[in-house]
Parts: C-alpha cells; structure tokens; sequence
C-alpha cells in the first residue's frame, strides 16, 4: 500500500514520520508453518517458531511495545484494521526454500480469509520471552498485549500462549502491562492477573462496541455475547485488576447514537470500569475491503454515506470526532467515570512518535480534515 506504513496498531501516513535509520538488513530463513489442527468450522491452527516476540517501540515507533501471541484472529469483526498482517508471514512461509503444505494452503487464501482461518500459533513465546525481555530495553514504555489479533480468542483454550506469556512475566517488575481482548475468557487468569498487579502496573482494555447483541453477531460473527464481556470485567474488578471500556471502533450511523452508548457507559460502570474510551472508526484499506461489502450488504443506506464521508481518508471529519467527544464526556459525567481517566489510557497506547514529538492516533483528525 503506497505511501502507508503499519505500526502494528494503526495505519499512519509515511508523510506524518521523520527519516527512519533501518541499519544493517539481514536475510534470515523464512518461517515453517507446521499445522497443528483444524476444527470443523475451517479453522487451522498452525505452529510458528518465532525468533523474537516483542515489537520494540524503537522499530515500531510507537510508544508503546507489543506482543501477539497469535497470527489472525477467528472473531471475524467486518471492521478488522489487522487482517493484512497475516500476509508477510504467509507469503515468505510459502516463497522459502522449503515451504510446507500449510504455507502454501494459508497463502491460497486472500489476506481476509486466511487472518480468520488460518490462525498462527506462537508456540514458544514465552520461552523466548523469557530469554530475550530486557526491561531496561522498553525504557517506560508501555508493554500491550493484543494490538493486531485478540489474544485471549477461542486458539487459546486450547494453546494458552497468552497464559504462558503472563506466566513468564512473573519473573519481572515494575512494568507497564495493558492487555486488549474481547473475551470473557480473560476472567481464566483472574488470579494471575491480581498477582500481576501486584508487581506491575496492569490496565486491561475490554473491547465492546455495542450491547446490542443482534447487531453484534451480523457485525462480529465469532465475537462473545456483551453481557459474557462485561461479567468478565466485573470479575477482574473485582479482584483488585484495573479494568476499563474500550469502545473502539465507534461506527457512524450505527453504534454512535446517544442512547446506545449511554448503554455502554453505565453497563461498564455497573461493572466496574475505571475508564471508558471511544473513538470513531479509521477506514484503513483492510477495513475497506471487508466494511464495505459489509454496509452494501446488512446496510445499504449508509454504504454510500461512508465512501463519501471517509472518501480516501482513514479519519473521520474533524466536526464528527468533536460531537462525539463532547457526546463521551457527557455520557461518563453522567455516571461518575472520570472522562479524563479514559483519555489517559488511549494516549498510553495510540501515539506515533516522530522526532521529538507524538501523534496521537485516536485524537489528533486535524491533518486528515
């Protein structure tokens, strides 16, 4: 995609950053993709040997750094921002030396179906987490867990890399953790996550974007019903992890009415939500490939409205993003959340840097306008 880098949570335009100083390239061996299952549904899970699994912010230029514990996502979200990352890691598998059957079945597929269906499994994540993390390295920044798939999907019952990876971080302290999940099955690690928080400093992010469950399942077919997410933050609350509200993406014309979000607000308040934060829609090119098709279909007076309003923008207008500001703010003064508390979070884990200065990749819509 021209003139466009991936951050590994966000798209941002190269125009936007300073020179970049690659250093040394190194040719290294393309990955084996060994399949370790497949299920029914047409879901295969395939194995992964990663050398390294933190994405420092100094190569990011983020400022925060991050770790998957997976490669695609099942939850199937018609908005998804990340469902080209799965192609590099396909596409060198299957172009190696010795490409196995399961590369070259996985790089068959378009981008948007392999990142749903062909779900990659870090294996040994925590094994090299525990050899190469080097708190000194992260310098305060931040360390999030789930940027580009959802690490506590319907893989980890099963492989409990993400588990293993708050294992290992036992071992460590004071550090930033922030963990981003739609999933109630995050409430398994209620214990380690209190112990957790005990040593560092630990935000869970639970991502809903609308209590409206009919809406959700046309919207995120594989995604877990509202109420199970919101009773997997009660627990964590509960238990002493601070939890909040992630309403993200907030889509025009369909989850951004007044009362809906109002919804939102108390049912994360009734749950114990320290924060809330919300933020409209970015319409990168894998978000327009699947939300598209997905408005002409479920949606078709509002298919036209957004081509015109996003136009070749990933922001919304600078007046949109405003109302809705203000309509989040009145919302959370109504229920006691400080808004204020949910404006922090999304500035510890949505900045880019450039040079000296950071750009705030939830807020700032004044260069898209």
């Amino acid at each position: 995609m021209p003139g466009v880098w991936y951050s590994g949570q966000s798209w941002v335009r190269l125009h936007q950053l300073s020179g970049l100083r690659l250093g040394t390239l190194r040719m290294t061996r393309a990955p084996q993709l060994e399949e370790l299952d497949r299920r029914d549904r047409g879901t295969r899970f395939i194995a992964i040997e990663p050398k390294s699994i933190i994405n420092h912010s100094s190569a990011t230029q983020m400022i925060f750094a991050s770790i998957n514990p997976y490669i695609g996502c099942e939850f199937g979200c018609a908005y998804c921002y990340a469902r080209d990352t799965h192609r590099w890691t396909v596409d060198r598998a299957a172009t190696g030396t010795d490409p196995t059957s399961a590369a070259n079945e996985a790089a068959s597929l378009t981008p948007a179906e392999a990142f749903e269906r062909r779900i990659i499994v870090k294996q040994n994540a925590a094994a090299v987490l525990a050899r190469t993390l080097n708190p000194a390295k992260l310098r305060g920044d931040p360390l999030v867990i789930g940027t580009a798939t959802d690490p506590y999907q319907p893989a980890e019952r099963t492989y409990r890399i993400t588990q293993a990876i708050l294992e290992t971080l036992r071992q460590y302290r004071g550090l930033h953790l922030g963990i981003i999940t739609k999933s109630p099955l995050i409430a398994r690690d209620t214990a380690l996550l209190a112990y957790l928080s005990t040593m560092h400093r630990v935000t869970i992010s639970i991502s809903l974007a609308s209590t409206d469950s009919t809406l959700l399942r046309r919207l995120e077919p594989r995604t877990p019903a509202p109420h199970a997410r919101l009773r997997a933050m009660k627990k964590l609350t509960d238990a002493g992890v601070r939890a909040g509200l992630l309403i993200a993406p907030i889509l025009p014309g369909i989850t951004d009415g007044t009362d809906a979000l109002r919804k939102l607000v108390h049912a994360a308040k009734a749950s114990g939500a320290a924060w809330v934060a919300g933020s409209a829609l970015r319409m990168n090119a894998a978000t327009r490939a699947t939300l598209i098709p997905w408005l002409e279909r479920e949606r078709p007076d509002l298919a036209e409205r957004y081509r015109r309003h996003y136009g070749d923008r990933f922001w919304v207008s600078r007046s949109y993003a405003d109302a809705l500001q203000q309509r989040m703010t009145a919302l959370q003064q109504e229920v006691g959340i400080v808004p204020e508390e949910g404006r922090r979070e999304k500035r510890n884990f949505s900045k880019v840097k450039r040079g000296k200065e950071q750009i705030d990749l939830w807020m700032d819509v004044r260069r898209e306008t």
